[in-house]
């Protein structure tokens, strides 16, 4: 079960509660390849960059060529958006638990397990 850290956040002009952070390592089911997969959410104020008060990074990274393999951020200007390698699309925000739902979907469907 992963754990949730709850504590104060510096990002820079703005308070944040830092409401979930996991760090985890993973193997590729075929080629044994590892990467990390690091995910944190924060609670900030709501304003015209984060309407919906939440601000979050939720990437997986090939540990030795040290490339983003997928990851979903939501920073100023970009706004909602997922990396899949080094192509960026427009992301469709409903909800922190559909968020991380939606990660490990894919993560899953990358060939990623847990280690």
């Amino acid at each position: 079960m992963l754990d949730i850290l709850i504590y104060m956040a510096y990002i820079p002009y703005m308070a944040a509660l830092l409401l979930f952070h996991s760090k985890i390592s993973l193997i590729h089911r075929k080629t044994e390849s590892v990467a990390i997969a690091e995910l944190k959410v924060w609670q900030v104020t709501k304003n015209s960059y984060f309407p919906e008060g939440i601000k979050y990074s939720l990437f997986l990274v090939d540990r030795d060529k040290n490339e983003v393999l997928i990851g979903f951020d939501n920073h100023k200007p970009k706004g909602h958006h997922v990396h899949f390698g080094t192509q960026e699309q427009a992301y469709k925000f409903s909800g922190v638990d559909s968020l991380i739902d939606e990660f490990w979907f894919n993560v899953e469907k990358m060939g990623y397990l847990l280690t």
